[in-house]
């Protein structure tokens, strides 16, 4: 299998919007010879059709190679056209000889994949060039209606929510956020669950930038990413849900605690996983999660209670203030629980308190919240950031209450 990951820290890599044509030798003049491995989004193929104009042939996902024909044989048979914001790899030829030295074993696999009959196109797949479709997540038996391509991610006109969401909650259109996929690159993991393999995305967290302090509630915001998007890993084969730590360092599973559970979930959400990533997959992903965490007894407060801190940060973007307190109420209980019930370190104590202050602030609740801050404040054995974050708040709040 060809290493992405490697690929996607040496570029080059190119990014395309969708419903770009991505060229190849001979279809535009002065262009340069090169192939493509696909790293993030997808691209549709066609070809031309008895009946002539173009007929959708194929469509390539996260991996796959392409071009091959057109830059060792100059044959001009396929045109490429990104259904969704896209990031590929360049394989020119200088790249080519630069790999034939640095990574043999990679350059190997590329040529390996490139001589690889081409998958034919399903029938689900759409027509030309419609095809960023975004998440579904949907009854079985139902479809989204096609949406416009979006910009970035957005999100489809969808059925109505299933029994995994709580009271309340909404189907959400209309939200676009962009976001910049270079900072995030694909990976392969092993689900802790039920032991198949899948590929998903892994957040380059040394490249982030944060455009503002640390909130009171510990949130952090990044410049062009939102890393509650990417948090949580899904499997594509059982749907076991689970923070992306625990894919790459897994713990025992107490799987009696899930099994029917996330079978009915199997049952009753189509998840759509091939379609770009938009808000209510991310929710979806966050709820399949929390009842995952179960799985987890010995964790299981400390992984629903960052998991409803993340829901309700996703809520407030979206504007739903209704949905955002009822999750930061939720945190707060959980961390409550942790506070009284677990053994912490002095640095985890501070994060107890300060998420449970925070969270209790964004509620509308005020369940002894100035003692929780008072304690990250003043704990001797704690970290200054942690204490300097709750000194402000607590002068935040004396302004509030002038």
């Amino acid at each position: 299998m060809v290493d992405i990951s490697w690929l996607v820290e040496q570029g080059p890599c190119k990014k395309f919007n969708v419903g770009d044509t991505i060229a190849c030798p001979g279809e535009t003049d002065g262009a340069d010879k090169s192939m493509y491995i696909l790293l993030v989004g997808h691209v549709d193929v066609y070809r031309n059709s008895a009946a002539g104009g173009l007929q959708k042939f194929s469509t390539l996902i996260s991996g796959d190679v392409f071009g091959g024909r057109e830059y060792f044989a100059d044959a001009n048979d396929y045109k490429y056209v990104a259904g969704a914001n896209s990031v590929v790899y360049v394989l020119t030829e200088d790249s080519f000889n630069d790999l034939s030295w640095s990574r043999p074993d990679i350059l190997f696999e590329i040529l390996r994949a490139a001589y690889q009959p081409m998958r034919k196109a399903s029938s689900k797949s759409v027509t030309a060039p419609q095809a960023a479709a975004t998440t579904a997540v949907v009854p079985k038996a139902q479809e989204p209606p096609a949406p416009e391509p979006p910009l970035v991610s957005t999100i489809s006109e969808i059925a109505s929510p299933t029994g995994i969401f709580p009271e309340g909650h909404k189907i959400y259109t209309d939200y676009i956020v962009e976001m910049n996929m270079q900072l995030v690159f694909p990976k392969d993991y092993v689900c802790p669950f039920c032991n198949s393999t899948f590929s998903d995305f892994r957040v380059f967290r040394s490249k982030l930038f944060e455009t503002h302090p640390t909130r009171y509630d510990l949130r952090k915001f990044y410049k062009e990413f939102k890393s509650e998007w990417y948090d949580v890993i899904v499997c594509r084969n059982c749907y076991f849900s689970t923070f992306h730590n625990y894919f790459t360092d897994p713990k025992p599973i107490k799987k009696a605690n899930i099994e029917t559970k996330l079978a009915s979930m199997r049952s009753d959400v189509l998840l759509d996983f091939e379609a770009e990533r938009d808000i209510n997959f991310v929710l979806t992903s966050h709820y399949l999660a929390i009842l995952c965490a179960e799985g987890y007894p010995s964790m299981d407060k400390q992984i629903r209670g960052k998991l409803w801190g993340n829901i309700s940060w996703l809520y407030e973007d979206l504007g739903d203030s209704q949905m955002e307190k009822f999750a930061a109420a939720k945190a707060a209980e959980l961390y409550e629980l942790i506070y009284t019930e677990t053994r912490l370190t002095p640095v985890q104590e501070q994060i107890t308190c300060l998420s449970i202050a925070g969270m209790q602030h964004r509620a509308g609740v005020d369940n002894n919240l100035r003692r929780y801050l008072f304690n990250a404040k003043t704990h001797q054995m704690g970290d200054k950031q942690f204490s300097k974050i709750a000194e402000d708040f607590m002068y935040e709040l004396k302004i509030e209450d002038e």
